[in-house]
This record gives C-alpha cells, sequence and structure tokens, in this order.
C-alpha cells in the first residue's frame, strides 16, 4: 500500500451556502468565538475550510488562530487559500505553504508589482507571460511565507526566486532569507483553469 506524505485538494465552493455550513458543522465555542470575529466574506472561507478538513478529511482536530492553521496532537501540517471560488488545502508530514491566485481581468497583479518583484527577479520575467510569471512568483512568496507561520513579511526583503521558463521548469529554486543566512527550497506550479496553484514542502532532499 502506497503511503502519501502530502495531500492537496482543490475544491470549487462558491456554490457553498454559509447557513447550510453552519447546521452540518458542529462547531466548538472558540471557533464560535472566532467565527464571530471574522468578516462576511471570511466566514464562508473559514467555514469552508472547517467542512472540508473535518468532514471530507475526516481530521476533527483541526484549529485555526489569527496567524495560523494547526492539528493538535497530529504530526502532519495544514496550509491553505483561497481565491474566488477555489479553494487549496494541503496536508502534510512536512512543513508545507501552499497558496491558490485567479488571473484577473483588472491585472492588478502587474499594478503591485514593485511591493514583491525584486530586481534580480524582473530580469528573467518574459514580458509577454508577464501575469503569469507575476502570479506564480507571488504564489511562490505566498506559500513560503505560509510555511514558515508568517514570520517574515516582506516579499522583497525576505523571499527570492530563482530565474525559471515556465516552458520548461517543472519546478522552481526559492529562497527564504535570513538576517545570518539563507534557506533553500523548491516551489512546484500548474494551472487549473484560469488559477495557478503554488505549493512548498520542506523536504529539499526528495523534491516530492
Amino acid at each position: 500500500m502506497i503511503k502519501f506524505h502530502t495531500k492537496i485538494f482543490i475544491i470549487k465552493w462558491k456554490h457553498f451556502s454559509e447557513s447550510i455550513l453552519l447546521k452540518e458543522i458542529n462547531l466548538s465555542k472558540k471557533e464560535k468565538l472566532f467565527f464571530f470575529t471574522l468578516k462576511k466574506k471570511r466566514k464562508k472561507e473559514f467555514l469552508g475550510i472547517i467542512y472540508v478538513i473535518k468532514h471530507i478529511m475526516g481530521i476533527k482536530n483541526f484549529f485555526y488562530n489569527k496567524k495560523k492553521p494547526f492539528l493538535k496532537g497530529r504530526k502532519e501540517y495544514v496550509s491553505f487559500s483561497h481565491s474566488f471560488e477555489r479553494m487549496a488545502i494541503a496536508i502534510s508530514l512536512y512543513r508545507i505553504g501552499i497558496d491558490i491566485e485567479k488571473l484577473r481581468e483588472d491585472k492588478k497583479i502587474v499594478k503591485i508589482k514593485n511591493r514583491f518583484i525584486r530586481n534580480d527577479e524582473s530580469i528573467f520575467i518574459d514580458p509577454n507571460y508577464e501575469e503569469d510569471y507575476l502570479h506564480i512568483i507571488w504564489g511562490i512568496k505566498e506559500s513560503l511565507y505560509k510555511l514558515e507561520g508568517g514570520i517574515f513579511y516582506s516579499f522583497l526583503d525576505h523571499y527570492k526566486v530563482s530565474p525559471f521558463c515556465m516552458e520548461n521548469d517543472t519546478y522552481i529554486s526559492c529562497w527564504i532569507i535570513k538576517e545570518f543566512y539563507s534557506k533553500k527550497f523548491f516551489a512546484f506550479y500548474r494551472k487549473i483553469e484560469n488559477h495557478y496553484l503554488v505549493y512548498i514542502i520542506d523536504n529539499i532532499e526528495k523534491k516530492c
């Protein structure tokens, strides 16, 4: 029997009803208190995550605070991401970060690229596929941010993506840059309809 160290679920959740989810999910007192602090959009996202992990995956000891999700009493790590109608959830025996982003018609990613693209990253971006490259690089840095526990917040100073070519590369080298040393990771990505999925597993030797 094959044992997987990582499972990733991609779900279309736009048809989930908040009222139905509340009936299906038996929220704990702590979860209810956290739920009522969230804005309307985040409430539905939170319920969707709880429903998938507890009811579809069958994992009961799932908890989420404002910083990160975790599985109490279990060895696995969890990471998740939302983008419009898509939800991505990853469960792994290794530290993991995941991100899913929609290619938007308003090209917002281009407007904010100076906030997260370093000079040494801008030189390898193909201008004919700029939005695609920007979404992949953003997804990598967001995944690194989550993998590291949200400690290092600057996408310019704390994270770096090595040159890559979308046509040829199946995984991308990337780095978390700390004060006294840097650590290398490998990011994996794929396009799912009009979304880009990126994930990074802290397991360099096996590289998935």
